[in-house]
């Protein structure tokens, strides 16, 4: 999600947004109609039934918590009065790519690194509820946009004791001074000994009645990078799934910066990927992950050369398993893990490959041992001996 406000005023104790869109219906009134003094009339008359008015729409009704001014923020010299929010809406082309240019301190091998950077910050104990774990995205390009978006966003679902909380995290390359404090933005502003600034808040809002607690940290380091996280989850503030503190560790963690370069030969993707088939509801840990990069790692490429390398796997948006995808001698190469199609009884100690077409290019998939399938397909045509030396590598496989 791409995101453009200046920070909200709240100025009033309720802040109400009601749509309400009403519809009028006619009542058509059809038929052949006569008196009663012509025998001749062979045809009853008849109307149709009027039509039923169309349901009325929800009514939305938002609260947010009232903000006092003047006042003063711990760790603020200054606070100024809060301001209206200004939205704004960007629409994609639906491209999105790690090695766009609008961000050249971005690449597919950066994410990678980012992404281990942030499940190290996390606390280990934290269950993300639909098996996303998160991993940074591409970044979009946008049409006819007279602005910049160089921002990366990694997030997921948080499962909970009695429900569910969300977690997003962005960077981004942050060129302008750190903002002002403004009333209704921040609860604290913590300067570190290195001089990273960071920004503290948590509030709610209600949409009909049913009340969204927040909270967020937003760090600006100082070799200009932008990092924020943002957790949330229905009920009061003890419902959000995150303390202040593990955010600050999280936004102020090694690793999420824009200015630190990966090394050469580091794994990544090239684009954001499904994976292939979802005949798998399995849920794959991040050390089940981690074990499965590192086997690819040691794959057998032969002449498609992939760049990025390979092991680099992620789960997607879409679920049913994991993926990465990469520039290769044949086009796009994708490697899956736990979406591919099995004969119905595979033999342990001998899977038997299928391979056959997909879109013009070849595809191989693999049963493992323990049930995972393991699918490498290319753009383009290719050997399918290739492919099926990367999927039958040593320990691509989960017991």
């Amino acid at each position: 999600m791409v995101e453009n406000e200046t920070p909200p005023r709240h100025d009033a104790v309720m802040t109400a947004l009601v749509i309400v869109s009403i519809v009028a219906t006619g009542i058509i009134i059809a038929g052949l109609t006569a008196t009663p003094e012509e025998p001749e009339l062979t045809v009853q008359p008849t109307t149709t039934t009027p039509l039923p008015p169309p349901p009325q729409e929800e009514e939305f009704i938002l609260v947010t918590p009232e903000v006092a001014y003047p006042t003063k923020i711990p760790g603020c010299d200054s606070v100024e009065e809060p301001v209206e929010p200004v939205y704004s809406s960007y629409m994609s082309d639906g491209l999105a790519s790690y090695d766009n240019p609008i961000a050249p301190w971005f690449s597919g091998p950066k994410a990678h690194l980012m992404s281990k950077a942030l499940l190290a910050a996390l606390p280990s104990d934290l269950e993300f509820e639909d098996g996303r774990i998160p991993y940074f995205d591409p970044i979009p390009v946008y049409e006819d946009a007279d602005f910049t978006i160089d921002s990366t966003n990694a997030y997921g679902t948080i499962g909970l004791d009695d429900g569910s909380g969300y977690l997003s995290v962005g960077v981004a390359h942050f060129s302008e001074e750190i903002p002002p404090c403004l009333a209704g933005t921040l609860d604290e502003r913590r300067t570190q000994s290195d001089r990273t600034v960071v920004d503290i808040h948590t509030t709610w809002q209600e949409v009909n009645g049913e009340r969204t607690s927040t909270r967020s940290a937003i760090a600006y380091l100082t070799d200009g990078s932008q990092v924020s996280a943002y957790t949330s989850a229905i009920g009061d503030a003890d419902a959000v799934p995150l303390s202040v503190d593990e955010l600050v560790r999280i936004v102020t963690y090694p690793g999420l910066d824009t200015s630190t370069a990966p090394p050469p030969g580091t794994p990544g993707n090239s684009m954001e990927c499904t994976p292939y088939g979802t005949d798998t509801t399995r849920r794959l840990s991040p050390d089940d992950i981690e074990t499965l990069n590192r086997a690819l790692q040691q794959a057998a490429t032969g002449g498609l050369a992939p760049s990025p390398p390979l092991g680099a796997l992620r789960t997607s948006a879409w679920g049913g398993g994991l993926c990465q995808v990469v520039n290769s001698a044949a086009g796009a190469l994708t490697v899956s893990v736990g979406g591919a199609p099995k004969p119905d009884a595979p033999d342990p100690d001998a899977p038997v490959p299928v391979s056959g077409p997909y879109g013009g290019g070849t595809t191989i998939s693999v049963p493992t041992p323990s049930g995972l399938g393991i699918t490498v397909t290319t753009d383009d045509s290719w050997d399918p001996a290739d492919l099926e030396r990367i999927a039958m590598t040593p320990g691509l496989d989960i017991p």
